[in-house]
């Protein structure tokens, strides 16, 4: 049954190029509307009337924390799902992003019929992630498997997944605590657990992975993590 209005849609990115392409490709349909957008966590208006029906969120923001902003946005808008937009690997991020409060993840990569019909699967009460990333999960379940290996990056938090993120940017430890807005003992603190954590015997290691991680997953200079 079709809708008498078109479906509000909000959206957060703060990469100008994208942002203007995702918007130009959902005014298109008549049963989607853009409502509204911003580019920070600072920027999302307080109250939005109506609320819109889907938040799509880029958690890499230059000048906001990206899990927090999903936790901010549960705490807003508690009936408005939110989908995750982004260019960083669904393998690594997705699962995070869902615990977070995010109700489905969708890479940049995807064609622009695949994004129309995820936002659309979403707007109509369903969760969404890929083919590819339900059948990584259901895969995980299966617990029998000995010598299952597991991505060492999984056992980091969401702060230590930050830090070392900056690391591989090259920022030393008082630029991340400047960044992050947190001590330098704490910091000190994230790189003593992740070394831990990561079965690295020191800061050289921890650098090289770091810059290594960086260079893979192609995290833009300048950007922040949750």
């Amino acid at each position: 049954m079709k809708q008498s209005h078109p479906a509000k849609v909000f959206i957060i990115d703060d990469h100008p190029v994208l942002l203007a392409g995702l918007v130009a490709l959902l005014e298109k349909p008549d049963d989607i509307e853009v409502c509204g957008t911003a580019t920070s966590t600072e920027s999302v208006p307080k109250v939005i009337k109506p609320p819109p029906d889907l938040f799509i969120v880029d958690i890499y923001l230059k000048t906001s924390d990206g899990f927090d902003l999903l936790k901010l946005l549960q705490q807003r808008f508690p009936q408005t799902p939110v989908m995750v937009f982004s260019m960083h690997d669904e393998v690594f991020y997705a699962e995070r992003a869902l615990h977070s409060g995010a109700k489905g993840y969708l890479m940049k990569s995807e064609s622009p019929t695949q994004i129309l019909r995820a936002i659309r699967n979403m707007l109509s009460g369903e969760l969404y992630i890929s083919e590819r990333l339900k059948s990584l999960l259901f895969s995980q379940l299966d617990t029998t498997s000995p010598g299952q290996i597991t991505n060492p990056i999984k056992k980091l938090t969401n702060r230590e997944l930050q830090v070392i993120q900056l690391m591989g940017q090259g920022k030393n430890n008082r630029e991340i605590a400047v960044i992050m807005n947190i001590r330098l003992k704490t910091v000190e603190a994230h790189r003593f657990r992740i070394k831990e954590k990561l079965n690295l015997r020191h800061s050289t290691e921890l650098i090289q992975f770091a810059i290594h991680w960086v260079q893979r997953e192609g995290v833009m200079q300048g950007s922040r993590f949750g």
